[in-house]
């Protein structure tokens, strides 16, 4: 027994040592950005030469950041509300109705989410070309969409498991449409989960880069513009632009899972 609890312990300390690990690779990097957006020298390097916000403040008084940036609210904003209403319904449909071939309809929904996006974006660019539609901010938002609404489905569907349909049910025999009963007991049962794809989808929207390049034309988002910055040399304000998007991602982020880790529904049995 003690040399089975002598190795139990081994494995747990090897355990702990490589959650550690895997955390500082991921977040070390992240960790050198938001340090190097206050260093007060130009150049990312050590030691550093103090600290300073003069970067955030060369971005408030920057237009094409600020433009750049209304441009990925404005896209991210579209691509939230539509991906959640759209998932909604796809969701509904996949756990309420009965209809052949539920299971190819789920797979058929979420497929667009195994494609590369640089493979999407391509396919995008030379399906609107053909269209004629040229690239612009609503070709991204459409871009975005085709990624965006198979995930909020799935987000979306993952708490409706969770309601019991009886719940409905008494609400059409105690006399309400369906509609009012879809309205007033299943979306606010609902609610943690839209809410957390609408977060979550304006999150991938809000960062998107590849898909963004390939369809935004002239009115570039924000990771667009990161590049554009990168491609000409060291600018200081890029740490100070990947520190507030890193700040706006992970606060979503935890928000997003918090309200899916939150009380089930009463519903539940």
């Amino acid at each position: 027994m003690r040399l089975q609890d002598r190795r139990e312990r081994i494995l747990h300390r090897l355990l702990q040592l490589y959650v550690v690990v895997v955390f500082c690779f991921i977040f070390a990097p992240m960790a050198m950005v938001v340090l190097f957006s206050l260093n007060a020298d130009r150049f990312p390097s050590f030691p550093l030469k103090g600290f300073t916000l003069t970067w955030y403040q060369q971005l408030a008084g920057d237009t094409k950041f600020l433009h750049a940036l209304k441009n990925s609210l404005l896209v991210a904003s579209g691509v939230s509300f539509a991906s959640t209403v759209l998932g909604f319904i796809g969701a509904y449909a996949l756990h309420n109705l009965r209809f052949r071939m539920k299971n190819a309809y789920l797979a058929l929904m979420i497929s667009p989410l195994a494609i590369p996006w640089i493979i999407l974006g391509i396919a995008l660019l030379i399906f609107f070309h053909m269209l004629g539609i040229r690239n612009s901010l609503f070709a991204v938002w459409i871009g975005h969409m085709v990624f965006s609404a198979p995930f909020a489905m799935l987000v979306i569907r993952s708490r409706l498991i969770g309601i019991r349909r009886n719940l409905e049910e008494a609400a059409w025999d105690l006399g309400a449409s369906r509609w009012r009963a879809l309205w007033e007991v299943v979306v606010p049962l609902a609610g943690p989960g839209l809410l957390a794809a609408a977060l979550l989808t304006f999150t991938f929207s809000f960062a998107e880069f590849i898909i963004a390049w390939f369809l935004s034309g002239f009115e570039v988002t924000l990771p667009v513009r990161i590049w554009g910055l990168l491609s000409t040399g060291i600018d200081p304000t890029i740490n100070a632009i990947g520190t507030l998007v890193l700040f706006v991602s992970i606060t979503l982020v935890v928000v997003s899972e918090l309200l899916l880790h939150s009380r089930r529904p009463r519903g539940k049995p």
